[in-house]
């Protein structure tokens, strides 16, 4: 919180005449005030706890949550003497803000430490408790909201919708939703982008069932918990080697095509091409990267195959897919 304040001292007269004002202001409940007095010894470098607490407290009761927030995660970040005061002021405000999530989190690594004085201890201990039953009603609660919107975003096709809540899901229990990602994945008006998300969800977390993948009226069935991740296909990992000498050579030219597979497996997968076409994959890739450097459509000399030219026109097709949700 520097400014042109940080290197003036204040004379000792002139410190305790504003911290008489700024708690006069506060017990005549002009938090407004109070709060320019505070703010006011911070920046001159009075670093007491006393002073923190009543600008915490004239935040609290201005009603500048966010402000607060931001100045317990200061406070804590100190480390000083006063570190686990900081996180049961902390843990009150963002219980009484409703946020039992995060009062869960930051709760659980403060008890993992050995020296919390014992009074707070078990203030923590007692607020995790009755925390814990609101952070479980309060998952319930967003998770019966979100199967509702996603399950309306999927039976109106809306795609941007579906794309936003299957990724709010990354760190959350998927068990109840896995019902709906069968429907989802099977259905050919789903995006092929948002089922390459979904298939992620349900490999990071392994689940051991079968799921019935439809892209581009093809079908398949895969595993999650034993299927090869995007990236660890084998046919991602051969083109990757076959790049390396060009890598060495131009780097940015082979950034851009290493983007551009990406892409194309983010819509694809997991169908994927035969490692048997990795050759004609790779001049494809390579075609098309060069023409755009060059501000041009891809041109074909004799020596390109009909093959080459079909791989191009694709995966121009699947850019255009891809860039229809997610934008870079």
């Amino acid at each position: 919180m520097g400014n042109q304040n940080d290197n003036i001292v204040l004379f000792p007269k002139q410190r305790k005449d504003l911290e008489s004002k700024a708690f006069h202001a506060m017990d005549e409940k002009d938090y407004l005030d109070a709060l320019k007095y505070f703010d006011q010894l911070i920046d001159h470098g009075v670093d007491d706890q006393a002073i923190h607490l009543g600008k915490l407290t004239s935040l609290i009761e201005l009603g500048e949550e966010k402000d607060a927030e931001e100045l317990c995660e200061e406070l804590i970040a100190k480390k000083d003497e006063n570190y686990f005061s900081y996180i049961n002021l902390y843990a009150t405000l963002l219980f009484q803000s409703h946020k039992h999530k995060a009062v869960a989190q930051l709760l659980e690594e403060a008890l993992i430490a050995e020296d919390i004085p014992a009074h707070l201890k078990s203030q923590f201990e007692k607020l995790y408790s009755v925390n814990q039953p609101l952070v479980n009603e309060q998952i319930e609660q967003e998770e019966r909201i979100t199967i509702r919107e996603l399950t309306e975003a999927f039976e109106t096709n809306d795609s941007l919708a579906q794309w936003h809540l299957v990724n709010h899901l990354q760190n959350v229990d998927i068990e109840p939703y896995i019902n709906l990602f069968k429907d989802m994945l099977k259905s050919p008006e789903v995006n092929p982008v948002i089922k390459t998300v979904i298939i992620g969800l349900l490999q990071a977390k392994s689940i051991d069932q079968e799921f019935i993948i439809e892209k581009f009226s093809i079908e398949m069935t895969i595993d999650p918990s034993i299927y090869p991740f995007k990236n660890d296909h084998p046919f991602r990992k051969a083109f990757r080697k076959a790049m390396e000498s060009c890598e060495q050579e131009n780097p940015t030219f082979c950034q851009l095509c290493e983007q551009l597979i990406d892409r194309y497996f983010y819509v694809l997968y997991p169908f994927t091409p035969k490692l048997s076409k990795l050759e004609p994959f790779k001049q494809a890739i390579i075609l098309i990267v060069k023409s755009s450097l060059d501000g041009k459509k891809p041109t074909y000399d004799e020596s390109d195959s009909k093959e080459i030219e079909g791989i191009v026109n694709q995966i121009i097709e699947v850019e255009k897919i891809y860039f229809s949700i997610i934008e870079e």
